[in-house]
């Protein structure tokens, strides 16, 4: 062996004897200093004994240990890679311990620095450098948390609970520091909120809020203080703000003269102004790049737009066309307004613009007296139905529908119908003179009107349409009219409108099948009623069942109570309706009365002379009366379909087989136009006794 590879043996030989010594040693070490600083830590934190500067000592003895274990890792690695260690099993032994003890060092440094950013806070709280404190805290935090699971001892949570207290304290005592700082009060209708002038610790508290968190509760409770207390009144009522400051502190005051009014918007523009340069007092840097007024922004700034377009810009918008040529003023305002928003960081790029709302004015406008149109209509509507005139032409009997195909038959409506085409056809015109949105929207409002009138009348004048028949006749009639002129307006207006309107419809037809729909079903529904009357008076006659000894009083009087209430119908319905519906309807509840006195007399099985006598009497009532009822009397039978068939039971009645023969005439006669056979023979049957003349009679009658 050369001279060379002796020295450079002995040398690692040295190196092999030094790791082989060492390592037991350093191995005694670190547990001692482990146990050390356990016992440290627990005594300080958990028994509140013992003193901080012993940390600083167990520090310095763990930061030795670590220069010493990390030479001796550059020894093991220096003399591993000779072959000479290949077979050295003791020497790979004490590697390993060698890299446990490592890690077992890290976690006594690691404790080490938790003891030493304890005290560190201690001293750093009394100061108030609050962000410091929160740092320290979260880091703390996340050095515990980084500690293996494996390598963790009891004093490990012990200090997540120390941590855990001191988080919990700062809280506390920054949020303290914010209350002293920045005072708030609500006394019925005065809010206050007082800004104390010496803020550094109150700069350091917000810091410290912030740090590593996205919500600071205290700043969002005083922006909803200022939301509901400042922003909503200055908006929503007449308010009186003032300001006040001193070397002590800035003070504002807000007091609600009048919760049921509104300032006008210029000084709702000037309260807010004086607010925002108020609210600068607080502004206080969150961030390099956030600031308090920003965060306050972020709370509201979204409530506050549609706040002050829906309650304040809307009330701007102009009802003339005068008031539309100077609403240039309120947009300079709104545009000022809108910029210092911004300016104090109230308002962001992307929070909904004032100026883009005030610009659109010509949209607003005409959206604003569509809607004034459509309250307006609501209170023609409103007006008593009784109040009434007449429209249409006369009846003309040489034409079947009573009047020209063009025509409206005369008749009565509500005077309020006439005053609301009126209004409505305004508003037509005008929309033949505007623009293509403007024309479009106007005519849509038009529709929305007697589309509304449908729902609207029948709702709000509801007990009088189901109680007074004149006002049932007059809506019918204010349905059929309406539709009449919008027939009209089909041809006159709509032609004259824009060819490029973007709506669904250009015409009526829709609001002219609502309104007769609902005209009808309405009072269709009212003359159902008046035949149920009848069917109900009548089953109180007397005349139900198949046998009828003799007839009672009450036969009588059900027959001219119902005559009655027809006659009262005549006097609210004759000038009201026109000829034909008049009529029309008059003749369907009559023959309602004269349909109940048929089936009962053809459904009795025996029928006296004397009952039938008394029978043709009550009939007679009808046939005398009842012609009354119609404007010409002798039209009663082309709408009363069974007034001839009750003349023919009459007839039956009161006369002999042979008469009731003759008027058969072989099923030829006026007998044999109104009964079935078999209907006749059970009449014939239940008037006369058995005899060879009634059979003979009986069997004359055929189909």
């Amino acid at each position: 062996m050369s001279l060379l590879a002796e020295v450079l043996f002995s040398a690692e030989k040295i190196e092999i004897d030094q790791i082989n010594q060492k390592v037991p040693e350093l191995k005694l070490s670190i547990e001692k200093i482990k146990s050390e600083l356990v016992e440290y830590t627990d005594n300080v934190y958990i028994k509140y004994s013992g003193r901080p500067k012993e940390n600083r000592s167990l520090l310095r003895t763990a930061q030795n240990l670590e220069e010493e274990i990390g030479t001796l890792h550059k020894h093991a690695e220096n003399v591993t890679k000779k072959e000479l260690l290949k077979s050295n099993k003791e020497l790979c032994e004490h590697i390993d311990t060698l890299n446990t003890i490592d890690l077992s060092l890290k976690l006594v440094l690691q404790l080490c620095e938790v003891n030493e950013k304890l005290i560190e806070y201690t001293t750093l709280q009394t100061r108030k450098e609050y962000l410091k404190c929160k740092q320290i805290i979260c880091h703390l935090e996340d050095t515990l948390d980084a500690i293996p699971q494996d390598e963790q001892l009891q004093i490990v949570e012990e200090l997540k609970v120390v941590v855990r207290e001191r988080r919990i304290g700062l809280i506390n005592e920054i949020e303290n520091v914010f209350k002293q700082k920045i005072i708030i009060d609500k006394d019925d209708n005065v809010a206050t909120i007082k800004i104390i002038s010496v803020t550094d610790s109150l700069e350091q508290a917000l810091l410290a809020m912030f740090y590593n968190e996205s919500v600071i509760f205290v700043l969002s409770n005083l922006a909803k203080f200022l939301w509901n207390n400042f922003f909503i009144p200055i908006v929503d009522n007449i308010v009186d703000i003032k300001c006040e400051q001193n070397e002590i502190y800035f003070l504002i005051k807000l007091e609600i003269i009048d919760n049921n009014k509104k300032s006008v918007y210029n000084e709702v523009f000037s309260n807010l102004k004086i607010l925002l340069e108020f609210l600068e007092n607080l502004n206080f840097p969150l961030s390099s790049t956030f600031t308090t007024l920003e965060y306050i922004g972020c709370d509201i700034r979204d409530n506050l737009s549609e706040l002050l377009i829906k309650h304040c810009l809307e009330d701007t918008i102009p009802s003339t066309v005068e008031g539309l040529k100077n609403y240039k003023v309120v947009i300079e305002e709104t545009e000022k307004l809108e910029k210092t928003l911004r300016q104090h960081k109230m308002f962001a790029e992307n929070t909904t613009s004032l100026i883009e709302y005030a610009n659109n004015i010509d949209i607003l406008f005409i959206n604003k007296k569509c809607k004034e149109y459509s309250v307006e209509s609501e209170q023609i509507m409103k007006k008593d139905l009784h109040n009434l005139t007449e429209v249409g032409v006369p009846y003309n009997p040489d034409n079947p529908l009573g009047c020209e195909v063009d025509q409206f038959l005369q008749c009565c409506v509500s005077k309020n119908v006439l005053e609301l085409l009126n209004y409505c056809e305004k508003i037509l015109q005008t929309a033949i003179k505007g623009t293509d949105v403007n024309a479009g929207r106007l005519l849509v409002t038009v529709q929305n009107i007697f589309r509304n009138y449908t729902k609207f009348v029948p709702e709000y004048h509801n007990k009088m349409l189901k109680t007074i028949p004149q006002q049932v006749a007059l809506f019918h009639n204010n349905c059929l009219y309406i539709s009449h002129k919008l027939t009209e307006w089909n041809g006159i207006y709509l032609m004259k409108l824009p060819s490029t309107l973007n709506i669904s419809s250009i015409d009526f037809e829709v609001e002219i099948c609502q309104l007769r729909q609902t005209g009808s079903e309405l009072f269709s529904s009212y003359v159902k009623g008046q035949i149920n009357q009848i069917n109900e008076i009548m089953k109180g006659s007397g005349l139900d069942g198949d046998i009828i000894k003799e007839l009672q009083p009450v036969t009588e009087k059900c027959v001219k109570q119902c005559l009655r209430q027809q006659e009262l119908l005549r006097t609210v319905w004759h000038k009201v309706l026109s000829y034909s519906i008049y009529n029309k309807t008059i003749g369907i509840i009559l023959n309602s009365l004269c349909n109940c006195l048929i089936k009962s007399i053809t459904n009795f099985n025996d029928i006296s002379s004397v009952v039938a006598e008394q029978l043709v009497e009550v009939i007679q009532i009808v046939l005398s009366r009842g012609p009354k009822l119609f404007t010409n009397s002798k039209e009663i039978s082309i709408y009363v379909p069974l007034w001839y068939k009750l003349n023919e039971i009459s007839f039956v009645l009161n006369s002999n087989l042979i008469d009731i023969n003759d008027r058969w005439a072989d099923g030829k006669g006026p007998l044999a136009l109104q009964f079935k056979p078999l209907e006749l023979k059970k009449l014939i049957i239940a008037l006369f006794k058995a005899s060879d003349r009634r059979d003979a009679m009986l069997a004359k009658i055929q189909d």
